[in-house]
């Protein structure tokens, strides 16, 4: 948890990212414990993080958090009491998630050429919509892996907006921290069903109230390369340990091809937005 809760403050991958897979595949622990745990210490080390943000006037988009979270509330919902899937699905989809994360840092930082902002281009209702929606799929995706929403906030951000990475991930930290604590509510309070992800939960505290906060200080401080290697590393073990350790059968294939293929179809039309957008600029 010390490499967990380091990730979670100082990248756009929530501290789950460590967790899920290590719990799944690593200790074989049943994936609604290890997507349960991930969103309680995420409330807790994550929100640690997003205070250092605040505290130390780290820049974020405020109106990206606040329509992503928005519909990251109705996401959670509907993912972990409507659309729960069966194992080994949340491993996978986890794992696409982080591929397609991994792939959209690859092209933003060493393909596309353009120079990052740091500021949103004029909010429109579209605009507006586009956030809702992603709060709503990563909602569903994090209801799944307790990990997901920051990810794809992320991905939107660079590759569609091309937002400076030193400030989409403080801007995913705090929304991940938000929609932690609406899944930790979800689980503790309304269904009551966290059961021993709480024993994993004490014992993990202690570390991630420091650690988070660490990760989200040196963030600020190192350069904007530093943490794209950094997520690339992470992600290449999170994508090989998945397809060493998980069995794919036919059906498992065939939908991660789908995936993939609507994948390639999303990143090409953000990266064609990102460059009528940059040519009207």
């Amino acid at each position: 948890m010390t490499l967990g809760s380091f990730v979670a403050g100082a990248t756009a991958e929530g501290g789950a990212a460590v967790a899920f897979p290590v719990f799944t595949k690593v200790l074989s622990i049943k994936p609604g414990i290890a997507r349960t745990f991930g969103l309680m210490i995420q409330s807790v080390g994550m929100s640690m993080a997003s205070v250092v943000i605040i505290a130390k006037q780290i820049k974020v988009l405020p109106k990206v958090v606040f329509y992503v979270t928005l519909g990251g509330i109705l996401g959670q919902y509907f993912g972990t009491y409507h659309l729960i899937m069966a194992n080994p699905y949340p491993r996978i989809l986890f794992t696409f998630i982080a591929a397609a994360f991994g792939i959209a840092l690859f092209i933003s930082r060493f393909h596309l050429k353009w120079e990052p902002k740091s500021e949103m281009p004029l909010w429109s209702i579209w605009t507006i919509c586009l956030f809702l929606v992603i709060g709503v799929g990563g909602g569903i995706f994090a209801a799944q892996t307790g990990s997901g929403i920051d990810m794809l906030t992320y991905i939107f951000l660079i590759l569609m907006f091309g937002i400076n990475e030193k400030i989409s991930t403080p801007t995913t930290v705090v929304i991940m921290a938000l929609n932690s604590i609406v899944g930790t509510f979800f689980h503790a309070v309304v269904s009551k069903d966290v059961g021993i992800a709480f024993d994993y939960w004490l014992v993990a505290v202690p570390i991630v109230v420091i650690g988070a906060p660490m990760g989200a200080t040196c963030c600020s401080y190192v350069t904007r390369d530093f943490i794209i290697y950094f997520l690339l590393t992470l992600i290449t073990l999170e994508v090989a340990t998945t397809l060493w350790l998980v069995n794919f059968g036919n059906e498992e294939i065939v939908i991660s091809m789908i995936a993939i293929g609507i994948c390639f179809i999303s990143f090409s039309g953000m990266i064609l937005f990102r460059g009528k957008t940059s040519v009207r600029n």
